[in-house]
């Protein structure tokens, strides 16, 4: 789950951006309908991961990172020629990579 006001405001632009790109290809490509097995499922799918993982799976979970991060590199190849779209993921990849290291304990070897 993202933590803090900004992550969850980085994370619902995110989604709300992915969510938007495809649905602006599709509408775009309804006389060629083969060029969105690409699109959709990468743009909704990478909206969707981030959904999941930032917003409904529990904060503490490894899968919420994961789910984050996913969703973030699905996103970013269909969402690259927009160039605020792969800052937006980039951004939010990293801030919660770094979370996730802030909350690891310190190792005693």
């Amino acid at each position: 789950m993202l933590a803090g006001r900004f992550d969850r405001a980085l994370g619902a632009l995110a989604v709300s951006g992915l969510f938007a790109l495809g649905t602006a290809e599709a509408i775009a490509r309804l006389d060629e309908p083969m060029p969105l097995l690409f699109w959709l499922p990468t743009l909704w799918g990478g909206a969707a991961l981030i959904l999941l993982g930032g917003f409904l799976v529990a904060a503490t979970s490894r899968l919420s990172k994961v789910l984050v991060l996913l969703g973030c590199a699905v996103g970013f190849v269909p969402s690259v020629w927009t160039l605020i779209m792969p800052a937006l993921l980039v951004t939010l990849a990293i801030r919660t990579v770094s979370r996730t290291r802030v909350e690891e304990p310190p190792s005693h070897a």
